[in-house]
C-alpha cells in the first residue's frame, strides 16, 4: 500500500452550490432524501467532520457515480471526513486496513481519501494494486489543477467530485493502455509530501484572460472557433464578448479548472466542423449541432443568442438544461429543458423525442407527426366536477413524438387543459373549442402558453404546471 499526504486546508468551509452531478438520476439506486444515511451506512462517504452538508441531489449523484466506478473497474473509493484525529497518518492507515477487511473489489483496488479539517490536512490511500495507476504524478496534477482551484474558491465538494471524475477518467485510461502524461510541465511532488491547498484564497489569476470579440457579422460557427482558442489557450476571463450576459454572469460564480478546459477541447475538437447552426424564426437564437442527434452523442449542442446584434454563446442556458454521463453522452434534464430561454432553442431538435434520462433519438415513422397537423396532439373530452354546464374540456389522450407539442410545448399524455394564455388575456377553464381554437390561432414563431393539470400518484388534487413554446 501506498499513502500520499497532500493538501492542507483551513477547518472552516462553507460549501457553495452543488455543482451538477451529470449523470442520470435512477430512482432504483435509493431517494435523494435519504441518501446520505445509505452512504454512511455502506461507509462509501462517512461525513463526521459535517462538511458536506444535507445536499441530497448532489449526495445522489456521488453515489451513482461511485457504484459505476466500482461496477466498471472494480475500484472501492471511499470518503472519510474527521474531527482533529491526532495522528491522521494512522488513523488514515487503520480505517483504510479496516476497509481491506471489508472490501467492495474483488481485487483489491482500493482508494481511501481521508479529510481533517482541524488539522487542515487530506490523506489519500492508494491499495498497491492500483499504485501502476494512480502515480505520484497523476496525484500531483489531480492536486493542482483538479482540486486546488475548488478549494481556492471554497468549493470543498466540488474539489472531491473532481477528484472522482478524475479517477474515473484515469481508469479508462489505464484500462485502454494509455500511460498518464500531463497535458502541461509540472514537477512531481513524490509520495508523502505535502503543499499548500489556499483553500479561500483567491487566485488573482484564476479569472484572468484577454478580451475575445463578437463582430456583428460573424456567424455562430465563427464565434463557436473564437471558443475554442478560448479554450485551448486556459483564457478564464469570464467577460469575454462573445458570451451572452447571462453567461457572464454565470461564469463569475463558476469555478474554471484547466482541466475542464482541456476536457472541452478533447470533446468539441471532433465535432466542430461537423457542427450545423439551425436558427429560430426570430433570428435571435440558434443551436450548433451534429446530425443525426441519437449517432452523434458525444458532441453536445451549442445555444445561441443574439444580443446587441451580435451572436454570444448561451453557456448559462446550456448549464440549466444539459447534462453528461460516465462516457460523457449529452441528455437533457427533462424538467429544466423548456424553462426560460429553453423555449427557443426547443425547436432545434423538432422530429425528435426523448426517452426518459433525456437522450433524444428518432422516433418510428408510425410515431412522427401526420402532415395534417399542426402542433401533433389529440384531445379527448372529460368534466369537471361539479360543473353544472357539463362544458367539455380537453384532456391530452396523444403527442406524436417529435412533434412541437412534445419537442416545443411539452406536453404529455394526460395532462387536463385548466387554462390558455398570459396576464389579461388568459382564459381559465378553457373548453376543448377554448383550447383548440388558441392553439390554431398562435402565429407562427409566437409563444403558446397552456396551463396544464397533472396528477400524482396518490394525490387527489391535481397541481398546475405552465407549459410555453414557440408555435410552428
Amino acid at each position: 500500500m501506498r499513502t500520499i499526504l497532500w493538501i492542507l486546508f483551513p477547518a472552516l468551509i462553507l460549501i457553495a452550490t452543488a455543482c451538477d452531478d451529470g449523470k442520470t438520476q435512477n430512482s432504483s439506486q435509493g431517494d435523494g432524501r435519504n441518501i446520505g444515511a445509505k452512504l454512511r451506512q455502506e461507509k462509501i462517504l462517512v461525513d463526521d467532520a459535517t462538511l458536506i452538508g444535507d445536499r441530497p441531489r448532489l449526495l445522489k449523484g456521488f453515489y451513482e457515480a461511485n457504484q459505476a466506478l466500482k461496477k466498471d473497474f472494480d475500484i472501492d473509493f471511499r470518503v472519510v471526513t474527521v474531527q482533529n484525529e491526532k495522528d491522521l497518518d494512522r488513523f488514515a492507515n487503520r480505517t483504510f486496513q479496516q476497509l481491506q477487511k471489508e472490501s467492495r473489489s474483488r481485487s483489491g483496488k482500493a482508494l481511501l481519501l481521508v479529510i481533517d479539517p482541524v488539522k487542515d490536512q487530506v490523506r489519500l490511500e492508494v491499495s498497491q494494486a492500483l499504485e501502476p495507476v494512480y502515480t505520484d504524478a497523476f496525484v500531483s496534477y489531480l492536486e493542482r489543477k483538479g482540486m486546488v482551484p475548488y478549494f481556492r474558491d471554497g468549493k470543498v465538494i466540488d474539489g472531491i467530485w473532481m477528484m472522482l471524475e478524475l479517477i474515473r477518467d484515469r481508469a479508462f485510461e489505464a484500462k485502454a493502455g494509455k500511460e498518464f502524461v500531463e497535458p502541461m510541465p509540472s514537477r512531481s511532488i513524490g509520495a508523502g509530501a505535502r503543499t499548500e491547498a489556499k483553500l479561500g484564497q483567491k487566485d488573482p489569476d484564476a479569472k484572468a484572460g484577454p478580451q475575445v470579440h463578437a463582430e456583428s457579422t460573424q456567424t455562430p460557427a465563427q464565434i463557436m472557433r473564437k471558443y475554442m482558442q478560448v479554450l485551448k489557450s486556459h483564457n478564464k476571463n469570464p467577460d469575454l464578448e462573445i458570451y451572452s450576459k447571462a453567461t457572464r454572469e454565470f461564469f463569475r460564480h463558476w469555478t474554471v479548472t484547466e482541466i475542464n478546459q482541456n476536457n472541452e477541447v478533447k470533446f468539441l475538437g471532433p465535432c466542430l466542423d461537423r457542427q450545423k447552426t439551425i436558427y429560430t424564426p426570430d433570428r435571435a437564437h440558434a443551436v450548433n449541432l451534429v446530425l443525426p442527434l441519437d449517432e452523434n452523442r458525444k458532441c453536445s449542442p451549442y445555444f445561441f443568442v443574439k444580443e446587441e446584434g451580435k451572436w454570444r454563446l448561451d453557456i448559462a442556458s446550456m448549464a440549466q438544461s444539459l447534462r453528461f454521463n460516465q462516457t460523457m453522452d449529452w441528455h437533457f434534464d427533462l424538467a429544466k429543458r423548456l424553462e426560460g430561454e429553453g423555449i427557443y432553442y426547443a425547436q432545434a431538435f423538432d422530429g425528435y423525442t426523448f426517452d426518459h434520462n433525456g437522450y433524444p433519438f428518432r422516433p418510428d415513422a408510425k410515431d412522427r407527426k401526420p402532415d395534417d397537423a399542426r402542433w401533433g396532439f389529440k384531445c379527448k373530452g372529460w368534466y369537471r366536477p361539479g360543473d353544472p354546464t357539463k362544458m367539455a374540456r380537453c384532456w391530452i389522450a396523444g403527442v406524436w413524438r417529435g412533434s412541437p407539442a412534445e419537442v416545443r410545448m411539452g406536453l404529455e399524455p394526460y395532462d387536463y387543459i385548466y387554462a390558455v394564455g398570459e396576464g389579461a388575456d388568459q382564459k381559465k377553464n378553457a373548453s376543448w373549442k377554448d383550447f383548440t381554437d388558441y392553439m390554431a390561432a398562435v402565429p407562427s414563431g409566437e409563444i403558446a402558453t397552456v396551463v396544464v393539470e397533472r396528477y400524482r400518484k396518490g394525490e387527489q388534487y391535481p397541481y398546475r404546471v405552465i407549459r410555453r413554446g414557440i408555435a410552428p
